[in-house]
């Protein structure tokens, strides 16, 4: 069944299409019975036609689906519909952090805002024995009233179980932020894992641009594994001495040298980004956010 606009997919009727990306395809969609809006997002043909990745994946998400944190998008239902896969989740008005980072660079509340929400459904999400394996920014949605969401838990690590019947590249994600133990295959992945690439989007909202960024995919993750990254100080001058080295150790190649944990992550990160008096990229001072988040407490 090809989808288009308009069309239903049980209760739901297709309204626009608001992305894509290598599992599938997502859309805006309206349950009348409810009079809500949702956001389903309907899986590719590719991995359809695999039962032990629809059975996986329908595994998958129940365990998402139980997860109730307040940065964490709501997955609402699984369902199959005359062969079409799809999960229905809370439909967020607004843009993704990629879209915000293409139009300016965030100033310091936002970028302790985007560290906060990240970093707290991480640390939730790694308590409840799940691993998110796919952080980047389009994947940190920013609704219209200014709260930040993560989206997508658990897909990378069902096509990375399934990576027999795809080819290498596609069982990773993007692979400007992909961890160098998941770059490798490995299946021992922790949640270490995704404090690299939680690492790895930090440094893009501080430096202004990734670690690597290669001509190929594989280029790329062929730095993840074997290159140092570059001294964020080198890129940009103003980022301080301090939080250089949180970003390093969030990097290290080795899962052993990184923070043994989110929260661990986030208190070295907001310790040296609210004690330095330099500021990033042209964000606010860390005395202006004090003072914003002070008097809006």
């Amino acid at each position: 069944m090809s989808l288009r606009v308009g069309m239903n997919i049980g209760p739901y009727q297709l309204l626009e299409q608001i992305g894509e990306g290598g599992m599938g395809t997502v859309f805006k969609a309206y349950h009348p019975s409810l009079d809500r809006y949702v956001a389903i997002k309907v899986i590719h043909p590719a991995y359809r036609e695999d039962q032990t990745f629809v059975a996986r994946f329908q595994r998958e998400a129940r365990v998402v689906a139980r997860l109730e944190h307040p940065n964490i998008v709501p997955i609402y239902d699984y369902a199959e519909y005359e062969g079409l896969v799809y999960l229905v989740m809370k439909f967020i008005e607004g843009n993704t952090l990629k879209d915000r980072l293409a139009q300016r660079p965030l100033n310091v509340y936002e970028t302790l805002q985007a560290v906060d929400s990240v970093g707290s459904a991480l640390a939730y999400a790694h308590s409840q024995g799940v691993l998110h394996r796919d952080i980047k920014p389009s994947n940190v949605l920013i609704g219209t009233n200014g709260m930040m969401y993560l989206a997508d838990f658990g897909l990378a690590r069902i096509v990375h179980a399934e990576a027999s019947t795809l080819s290498s590249e596609s069982t990773l994600g993007t692979p400007h932020y992909v961890s160098p133990e998941q770059a490798m295959g490995r299946n021992d992945l922790d949640q270490r894992t995704d404090i690299y690439s939680f690492g790895v989007m930090l440094y893009e909202l501080i430096v202004g641009q990734v670690p690597f960024n290669a001509k190929t995919g594989f280029a790329i993750i062929h730095d993840h594994i074997y290159t140092p990254p570059t001294l964020p100080r080198t890129l940009n001058p103003d980022v301080s001495e301090s939080v250089e080295q949180v970003l390093l150790k969030a990097l290290a190649k080795n899962p052993n040298d990184r923070f043994e944990n989110v929260d661990q992550m986030i208190l070295a990160f907001k310790n040296a980004w609210l004690n330095t008096d330099k500021t990033t990229q042209g964000i606010a001072s860390p005395l202006a956010f004090m003072t914003y988040h002070d008097a809006g407490s």
